[in-house]
């Protein structure tokens, strides 16, 4: 609601610019627009922001789906890059708060998010299987079966804090979207919460993790052939988790430092 009630006076103040080749023009026309937005309910000027934050965010997923599509056509490229967070964590992040329960846009969301992952992996390996995973992705074309486990939930919950007083803080049952917002935007400085969004707050929007319940054996519930790493667990459980970024799993599954 913040974030709504800080768009909505920005286009209000916007509202009231125009051109000023005529002083008695331009008051006339900036006294119609008040005279039309004070008529207004309050849900028709909540709804017209929430249009334009769609707008912002459809603007926001194609010019992700631009950078994917470039970057996948040099894919996985001669020289290996260490696996680092995705410059798209936090343009996907504000993606999710200005589209709030729209089922549609939060697939779109899921699927750059996971190319974005698979593409790295790629550029990582050196993989090409990586490479046509991300080009499936991308096109639609990948699919993965509903998530029926419990894995996130073993993991417990920490708290991120920016405070250098923190000494304690309370569960947060608030959404995801909400306490996200409310950390990145400044307007709490600790969240507790379930993992992963804790290690994904500290790693993306900065903070340190305190009070961290005890992760379980990963290695017990991702069945591989292959020496366990955190990232060949993403790799298994972000198709399975769409709501989350890949990043916000692999921060929480490396083990501790």
């Amino acid at each position: 609601m913040r974030l709504l009630v800080s768009v909505s006076c920005l286009l209000v103040m916007v509202g009231c610019v125009g051109t000023h080749s005529s002083g008695a023009l331009w008051a006339q026309q900036n006294l119609e627009q008040e005279l039309i937005i004070g008529r207004q309910t309050e849900a028709e000027r909540l709804g017209k922001l929430h249009a334009y934050e769609l707008v912002l965010a459809d603007e926001s997923l194609a010019s992700e789906r631009a950078r994917l599509g470039s970057a996948v056509q040099d894919c996985p490229g001669a020289a290996r890059r260490r696996l680092q967070l995705s410059p798209g964590d936090r343009i996907r992040d504000t993606v999710r708060v200005r589209i709030g329960e729209d089922a549609q846009r939060q697939a779109v969301v899921a699927q750059l998010a996971l190319a974005d992952w698979r593409l790295r992996r790629a550029q990582a390996t050196g993989e090409t299987h990586f490479c046509d995973d991300a080009r499936q992705t991308l096109s639609g074309t990948s699919s993965a079966e509903p998530n029926n486990s419990d894995v996130l939930s073993s993991l417990g919950s920490a708290t991120v804090t920016r405070d250098s007083r923190y000494a304690s803080a309370a569960a947060d049952e608030t959404p995801i979207e909400v306490g996200l917002s409310n950390y990145a935007l400044g307007y709490t400085d600790t969240v507790r919460a379930r993992a992963p969004l804790p290690q994904y707050l500290a790693a993306v929007y900065g903070g340190v993790l305190r009070d961290v319940d005890s992760p379980p054996a990963l290695n017990m519930w991702v069945p591989s052939d292959q020496a366990f790493t955190s990232e060949l667990a993403v790799d298994l459980l972000a198709p399975t988790y769409p709501q989350w970024e890949p990043d916000a799993l692999l921060v929480a599954l490396q083990p501790e430092q």
